[in-house]
């Protein structure tokens, strides 16, 4: 997936997630695609999409929170 990510803290939070997470979040945040769209390119349940993303936002929350 070709993104550019120009905030420095959320292109490493980015970078701890899996390839699929992290696809997840490029596609649905900067592409602006529904999970219904994620799930039909991703060959995965909407649910899929849905809980890949959630997951992957508490982790970019952790990361984020325990920045100086």
């Amino acid at each position: 997936m070709d993104v550019q990510v120009t905030d420095c803290q959320i292109a490493e939070a980015l970078d701890t997630l899996s390839k699929r997470k992290r696809d997840i979040i490029l596609m649905f945040y900067f592409l602006e695609m529904s999970d219904a769209e994620i799930a039909k390119e991703l060959s995965v349940n909407r649910s899929t999409v849905y809980r890949n993303r959630h997951s992957a936002l508490e982790m970019f929350k952790t990361l984020l929170e325990d920045e100086p």
